[in-house]
C-alpha cells in the first residue's frame, strides 16, 4: 500500500490500541484542509489547468453510483491532509444496515444523504426464511462501487467495509420497530430464532465484503476510520435504546458476542441517549476491543467522562470525535493506552502543534501518578 509513508507507524499504533499496550500518547486521527489542493494529483484525475470539484449530482440515488462514488473520493484526497494516525479512508456508504436490502427488502435512496429501509416482512416468524442475495441488485451495485475503488485508488486511500449493520436492526428494519418492540416481550423465542438467523447472514455478507477487500488491502477499516491487520466491524444495536438493560442482555448481546469471536478487533457503535445502561453488558463480552461512543447532538463525549472511564478500566478502549480545544483534557483525563480521538483541524500547523502538545499532556499525565 502506496498510500502514506506513515503507513507502517500508523499501524503500529492501531496494533498498540486495540491491545492496550504502553504508548507515548493516544491514538490521533486528524485530518484539515490542504493548504493547496490537488489538481494534478493521480486521485483528482483532472487535466493540470483544471481545478477539482465536488461531484454534482441530478438527483440522490446518484450518490451510490460507482463513478459518483469515486468523484467524491477523489475530490476528498485533492483536498484532505492527514495527520498523526490520520489517513485517506473512504467509507463505501450505502446507508446503515444495507443488508436489508441484500435478505428480500428494499432500500430508498431518493433522500440526499439519508437511506431508508421499508418494512417488508408482516411476521417475526417468516424472518428465518430469508436468504442472503450476493446477485441482488444492491450487494451487486456496492460490490462493483467497492471494486472500482479499490482498483483505482487503492494505492491512495484505505476502502471500507460497507456499514451492513447490526442484526436486531435489521430485524427492526424487516418488520418495523413498533412490531419488534412488541415481540420482544410477547414472543422472545421468536425473536432469538430470527436473531440467529440474521446471525448467519450477517456473517454471509460480511465474509463476502471482507473477501474482496482482503485481495486488495492488507487491513480492514469500518465506517469509523479504526485500522486493523485482520477482521474489524463497528457493530451496533441501535435497537436497544428502546429496550431495558436486561433485554439486552436476555435476548442480543450473546449474538454480538458471537460476533466478536469472529473478528480480530470487535468494535461497538454506542449511540446516545438511553445507551449508557447497556454498558456493563457490552465490556463483559469477550472479544470487544473498543466502543466508539456518539453523544447526544449538541454535546461532547467528554460530559461521560465517568462512563468512558469506565470502559476502559474493564479493558475495552475507546474513541470519539472531539474538538480541538477538547484533546488536552481527554489526554489527561483517560488513559492513552486505550484511546483514540477524532479531530478535525483547521490547518496542518494547527495539527502538528496538537501532536506535540499530546505528548507533553500525556507525559505530564503519567509524571502525576496516573
Amino acid at each position: 500500500m502506496r498510500f502514506c509513508e506513515r503507513y507502517p507507524e500508523i499501524i503500529e499504533r492501531f496494533d498498540r490500541f486495540w491491545e492496550g499496550r504502553e504508548t507515548d500518547r493516544p491514538v490521533l486521527f486528524i485530518s484539515a484542509p490542504k493548504e493547496h489542493p490537488d489538481t494534478t494529483a493521480r486521485a483528482a484525475q483532472q487535466p493540470r489547468s483544471r481545478s477539482v470539484k465536488p461531484p454534482q449530482f441530478a438527483s440522490p440515488t446518484d450518490r451510490v453510483r460507482p463513478e459518483h462514488v469515486l468523484a467524491q473520493a477523489r475530490y476528498r484526497l485533492a483536498r484532505t491532509a492527514y495527520y498523526a494516525e490520520g489517513y485517506p479512508h473512504f467509507f463505501v456508504n450505502f446507508g446503515p444496515g444495507i443488508l436489508h436490502a441484500c435478505i428480500g427488502g428494499e432500500a430508498n435512496f431518493s433522500f440526499e444523504n439519508t437511506t431508508w429501509f421499508p418494512k417488508f416482512l408482516p411476521d417475526i416468524t417468516e424472518f428465518p426464511e430469508l436468504r442472503f442475495l450476493p446477485d441482488g441488485r444492491w450487494w451487486s451495485r456496492m460490490m462493483a462501487v467497492t471494486e472500482r475503488l479499490l482498483d483505482e485508488l487503492g494505492d491512495e486511500l484505505v476502502v471500507s467495509l460497507t456499514d451492513i449493520g447490526g442484526v436486531a436492526d435489521v430485524l427492526a428494519s424487516a418488520v418495523g420497530n413498533r412490531q419488534l418492540l412488541l415481540d420482544v416481550v410477547d414472543r422472545p423465542e421468536a425473536v432469538k430464532a430470527a436473531l440467529w438467523h440474521g446471525h448467519k447472514l450477517w456473517l454471509e455478507a460480511y465474509e463476502a465484503d471482507y473477501t474482496l477487500i482482503s485481495a486488495h488491502q492488507d487491513v480492514t477499516t469500518p465506517w469509523w476510520p479504526v485500522l486493523s491487520r485482520g477482521r474489524t466491524y463497528m457493530t451496533q444495536c441501535d435497537f436497544n435504546a428502546m429496550i431495558s438493560p436486561k433485554l439486552f442482555r436476555d435476548l442480543f448481546a450473546d449474538e454480538l458476542g458471537a460476533i466478536y469471536q469472529h473478528l480480530d478487533h470487535g468494535a461497538y457503535h454506542l449511540d446516545g441517549l438511553g445507551t449508557e445502561g447497556h454498558v456493563a453488558a457490552l465490556v463483559a463480552l469477550q472479544g470487544l476491543h473498543c466502543i466508539q461512543w456518539v453523544p447526544a447532538p449538541g454535546t461532547s463525549a467528554l460530559d461521560h467522562a465517568g462512563m468512558l472511564r469506565q470502559i476502559q478500566e474493564a479493558g475495552v478502549s475507546i474513541t470519539f470525535n472531539i474538538s480541538v480545544d477538547e484533546v488536552e483534557i481527554a489526554c489527561r483525563e483517560f488513559d492513552p493506552r486505550r484511546l483514540m480521538l477524532n479531530v478535525e483541524c483547521a490547518s496542518g500547523q494547527q495539527a502538528e502543534t496538537l501532536i506535540e502538545n499530546a505528548l507533553r499532556w500525556c507525559e505530564c499525565r503519567r509524571g502525576a501518578g496516573h
